[in-house]
């Protein structure tokens, strides 16, 4: 390519939307200034799209003359760090997917639609020095006196003041409007102010047990590692990384810290505000979308010093990140399950080897993978072995189901043990892992069941408000009063749910406060957390709920756990399924006596003589999954060897199916690859499509994703009536 102008001609490649592995090539105009990391729109086709700059060079001879010119440069900064970068075209390699969602990825909402990356906040209030210290007595109105205490109150706390925030405290603008006036309190435009990590403590460290001094001790400052902290629930975990958090913050890096889902955000962010004068951020799913901006852009400025997120925060452009925290680390929440299938965990790993940083991988129940790089020492290994409190670990039994009397799926013994607890002013965690009050809808004359119409899958009845739903496609109908088979009006809820479990307790319990905890009672943060403000109330209470309730929680006066059901895991065709199945048991196990009264914790079953059981009920995980190990050495599954899944959806069962017959023989023509399938997906319709899945199996890595590269060249992902995707490192096999 050659150019008259006296501007030496430029390109910039940007990565856009579609079916593309890597950026594609725009002009660059004498009077724009693109950098990599910026976003810039750009044409595409017959639209306009916003796309990330990876690069700017000089134009070559291979280069078309008719390339097209970027339409506006949107930031004149980059907005994504070099690391940041790296990472995104690292996920769009490793996990064979296209490039733009990749970088985009790293964005919040607002920024992918091209918005201006600015805050969109309220004002902040700050004190004038007369307003730090004079004596609110000393002012005539009773709402200024209130308003004035509150600002001194945040002051001292350092924590950002906000009309907002105010608002939240019973303060209302006409309250403090007039300090303004009395000099006492500014008004200033909410803007980014970069912030150098300190470190100071607002409240000391605890003393550290033998073990967790030396799980501090062993991990570096500096230079890449990764260390598993694997320690019984309620160990301490969460004080070693508080402590490898200050020592970090000391040397003026920033951290990053992972949580599986929003609901351990709160509980975590409160306590790290507690110890940290540092400024602190949090990002996740149930901010809104102006939060997330903001948040966002903050922790890229360099105004926050410690950064905690879900999934998705590990993309977050940190100057200066010096270590990273991924806690819980075995969570199945950490893998995207639609779209880009990426794991955070592993996305937080390759980012600490490009920063040259530590990262800790912390959980009481470590994933196979984790396990099986630390057996190998390519991790390093810290166990604590010890509650933190001293506390013995809970006491655990089965109840045979066999040889009990149950209602609404509760046993005689269980029941019994119930009372026990409550009586002694103590706390009792009730376990089902099933949402809403019965999993079917049944006819007591003939047997029929209430399936959906779209998904080969039950109806779950939901009584609150009176309607039959799918937890998979989200169908919802009133329930049949009459059986469509026999006619029989003799139609009942069928098994026990959460909100059965709920209504049954009440009655058994009336003086005793039934907390419940799932997706219908639990929708977002707040309600999560009156809910959990309520469970520490003083008194004794019933909590019933599903694994949300099994996940870093701390309930000192929890002295029982009833596991309810937890069968179903025993029998599932998924390989991963016992290894989830034992965590929840270990996870859920661990919320009992953790405060200063010894807890116990029993389990329902209908096959107590399971050997699955035998470790776990002796409390001991490492055996437990040295046993799941072996299993997967001798059928060469992860982490042994490397699996991805491809999977076809359509509503006409056979293109489906015949996708995936194309891809397996194309397959089966590679050395070193293995082949299963195409069979029905575990659950082979949903959402009115049929299902397949073709698992490939290699024992390296490299030859999986050559031989796999082709198919995704060669096939789009959407096609008439059909579509595909892929999924490397799969966890779920549904």
């Amino acid at each position: 390519m050659t150019t008259t102008s006296k501007h030496p001609l430029r390109i910039a490649d940007i990565a856009v939307p579609g079916p593309f592995a890597g950026p594609l090539s725009y002009r660059v105009e004498a009077d724009q200034a693109p950098v990599p990391g910026s976003r810039c729109l750009v044409p595409l086709r017959s639209r306009q799209v916003v796309g990330v700059v990876t690069g700017v060079r000089p134009a070559g001879t291979d280069d078309s003359d008719t390339l097209k010119s970027i339409i506006q440069v949107l930031d004149e900064q980059p907005l994504l760090s070099p690391d940041v970068l790296q990472l995104a075209r690292w996920v769009s390699r490793y996990y064979l997917y296209d490039a733009h969602p990749a970088y985009m990825l790293a964005f919040p909402a607002t920024l992918r639609a091209g918005e201006a990356a600015e805050l969109n906040d309220e004002p902040r209030l700050e004190l004038t020095v007369a307003g730090e210290h004079l004596d609110p007595y000393q002012l005539k109105g009773q709402r200024q006196r209130e308003a004035l205490a509150e600002l001194q109150s945040l002051h001292k706390s350092s924590l950002a003041c906000t009309p907002a925030l105010l608002r939240a405290r019973g303060v209302e603008r006409a309250h403090w409007k007039g300090l303004i006036d009395k000099r006492l309190l500014k008004q200033r435009t909410a803007e980014l102010k970069p912030a150098t990590p300190e470190g100071a403590l607002r409240q000391e460290a605890l003393t550290l047990n033998s073990d967790q001094a030396a799980a501090l001790k062993a991990l570096p400052t500096e230079g890449f590692s990764v260390q598993l902290l694997e320690g019984v629930t309620g160990s301490g975990k969460t004080e070693v990384y508080l402590q490898a958090m200050q020592r970090t913050l000391a040397r003026r890096k920033r951290v990053l810290v992972l949580v599986p889902e929003i609901g351990l955000t709160p509980q975590t962010l409160d306590r790290f505000q507690q110890r940290f004068q540092d400024s602190l951020v949090a990002l996740h799913s149930g901010m809104t979308d102006k939060q997330r901006n903001n948040a966002w852009l903050r922790a890229r400025a360099g105004e926050a010093s410690i950064i905690l997120g879900t999934r998705s925060a590990v993309l977050t452009p940190i100057p200066d990140l010096g270590l990273i925290v991924v806690d819980e680390e075995h969570d199945a929440s950490y893998k995207q399950q639609d779209t880009l299938r990426y794991h955070a965990r592993d996305l937080a790993i390759y980012r600490a080897r490009l920063l040259n940083i530590p990262v800790v991988l912390g959980s009481a129940t470590p994933s196979l993978e984790s396990l099986h790089n630390a057996r190998q020492g390519r991790y390093l290994h810290q166990i604590l072995q010890q509650r933190a409190s001293g506390q013995h670990r809970a006491r655990l039994e089965t109840i045979d189901m066999r040889q009990q009397k149950h209602e609404h799926g509760v046993s005689e013994r269980l029941l019994h043990r119930v009372r026990e607890h409550l009586n002694g002013g103590n706390q009792v965690l009730l376990f089902l892992n099933r949402r809403g009050y019965a999993p079917s809808w049944f006819c007591r004359q003939c047997g029929w069941m209430s399936d959906c119409p779209f998904c080969d899958a039950r109806l779950t009845y939901h009584r609150g408000r009176h309607q039959m739903l799918c937890h998979h496609c989200g169908h919802q109908e009133r329930p049949q009063q009459q059986c469509p088979d026999c006619g029989s009006t003799d139609l009942t809820p069928l098994g026990a749910g959460t909100e059965r479990a709920e209504e049954a307790l009440t009655a058994w319990f009336p003086d005793t406060p039934i907390i419940r905890f799932d997706r219908d009672s639990v929708a977002n943060a707040r309600d999560l957390e009156q809910q959990l403000a309520r469970a520490h109330a003083d008194g004794p209470a019933i909590l019933v709920g599903t694994q949300m309730l099994a996940k870093g929680h701390h309930f000192e006066r929890v002295t029982l756990v009833g596991i309810i059901d937890m069968d179903a895991g025993l029998f599932s065709a998924d390989f991963r399924a016992r290894e989830r199945m034992g965590q929840l048991l270990v996870q859920v196990s661990g919320r009992s006596g953790r405060g200063e009264r010894a807890g116990e914790v029993v389990l329902q079953t209908y096959h107590p003589d399971h050997p699955f059981f035998t470790p776990l009920l002796m409390q001991d995980y490492p055996t437990f999954a040295t046993q799941l190990l072996a299993e997967r050495q001798r059928s060469g599954l992860p982490p042994y060897g490397f699996l991805a899944c491809l999977r076809s959806d359509s509503a006409y069962p056979q293109r489906a199916e015949q996708l995936l017959k194309e891809m397996a023989t194309r397959l089966l023509a590679e050395a070193g690859i293995r082949v299963f399938g195409p069979l029905p997906a575990l659950l082979s319709r949903r959402a009115g499509k049929h299902r397949f899945t073709l698992l490939v199996q290699s024992d390296h890595r490299s030859r999986l994703h050559s031989a796999l590269q082709p198919l995704v060249a060669d096939y789009p992902r959407q096609q008439r009536h059909l579509t595909w995707h892929l999924d490397i490192d799969p966890i779920d096999l549904m």
